[in-house]
């Protein structure tokens, strides 16, 4: 009973308290919560059953408190299951669009040395563009030539000190508005604009510091501001009015967070359409252990093998659409030595 109590306790905190730092880790999981506590409500269930039909078996006292645990069980796990049950409630994807632009997104894992199958990737699928996070040195190098080759534009926004940036890879003319105006944050987020027939469309390329730490989660918080207020102040001006906006990338922030649903909630013209499709989760975290090597400290057979486990995954990767742009052929593509899914979708 102690143990059930102090984890209604923990996951009802968690709950109402969103802003804690480790509410903020845990949620991030949060479909695996409500899985455990169905499982607290059936383990109640067996140990009601068995207190009424056999005296065979020991039962703890505690069972006869079983009716509130019960109780209490069940809303708590409604409350989580209803977020879960209310985002992923609409489906953006349409089909039959006419000559639209295809993007594929590709957190593609600054130590990816996986190069010819990156490129026949990109080949098999074809894309008008290309938006990489987490693009390195390494990666430009070896991807160059076929770069060249097959994508006449490249542009990119440096973020960071250690790796490459963000690279845009495009079969049309891109225009990098970054130049234009100061970021307050060091780790910079992309601003381009991309034309195919006489349509404009403007694209956020975004990666926000991984929470792995405090320092860390209140640095992504403010580039989650920091973003917000630059597209309502300083950016403006270099777009044009009812213009077609994506903002795409690896946010670090799962829906289930309140930092989540107050950016959001900034971007009331928006569709997240990753809402689409129910358990959208795009990031592994049993291919992170397998690949970092910050995790070089495990076992060799765990590193490998923990991929099949099922409590791995989360959905902190997120586009967000304006509403006056129509969405098709929206999937996920898995991508052997990355941490996250690629996305590939077309837009009109």
């Amino acid at each position: 009973m102690f143990f059930t109590l102090l984890c209604l306790i923990g996951f009802s905190f968690l709950y109402f308290y969103r802003e804690a730092y480790i509410s903020e880790l845990i949620i991030s999981f949060l479909p695996y919560i409500w899985g455990i506590l169905l499982l607290m409500v059936i383990y109640w269930l067996v140990l009601v059953w068995k207190k009424i039909f056999t005296k065979k078996v020991i039962v703890p006292l505690s069972v006869k408190y079983s009716p509130i645990f019960l109780i209490l069980c069940w809303i708590v796990f409604f409350l989580y299951f209803s977020e879960f049950r209310i985002f992923y409630n609409q489906d953006f994807v349409v089909e039959g669009l006419w000559d639209p632009m295809k993007i594929m997104y590709a957190n593609i894992y600054k130590d990816n040395k996986n190069f010819s199958w990156i490129i026949n990737l990109i080949e098999q699928e074809n894309p008008d563009a290309v938006m990489f996070v987490e693009f390195s040195d390494d990666h430009e190098k070896a991807l160059k030539d076929f770069a060249a080759k097959s994508y006449k534009y490249y542009d990119k926004t440096n973020w960071s000190k250690i790796y490459g940036g963000s690279v845009v890879i495009s079969k049309y003319p891109i225009t990098n508005f970054n130049t234009e105006f100061v970021q307050e944050d060091s780790w910079k987020y992309g601003y381009y604009m991309i034309e195919k027939n006489n349509e404009k469309y403007y694209f956020y390329l975004v990666h926000t510091s991984s929470p792995v730490t405090d320092f860390d989660f209140q640095k992504r918080n403010q580039q989650l501001i920091t973003i917000k207020k630059d597209y309502y102040t300083q950016h403006e001006e270099y777009r044009d009015k009812d213009s077609k906006i994506i903002m795409l990338g690896d946010f670090n922030v799962s829906p289930w967070s309140i930092f989540y649903k107050r950016f959001a909630q900034s971007f009331p013209l928006f569709e997240n359409i990753t809402r689409s499709k129910a358990a959208f989760f795009s990031w592994n975290w049993a291919e992170m252990l397998k690949i970092h090597d910050d995790f070089d400290f495990l076992p060799e057979w765990f590193r490998e093998y923990v991929w099949y486990f099922p409590i791995i995954w989360s959905h902190i990767d997120h586009i967000f659409v304006s509403n006056n742009i129509h969405v098709a052929d929206f999937r996920k593509v898995h991508v052997d030595w990355s941490d996250h899914d690629w996305i590939v979708f077309s837009i009109q």
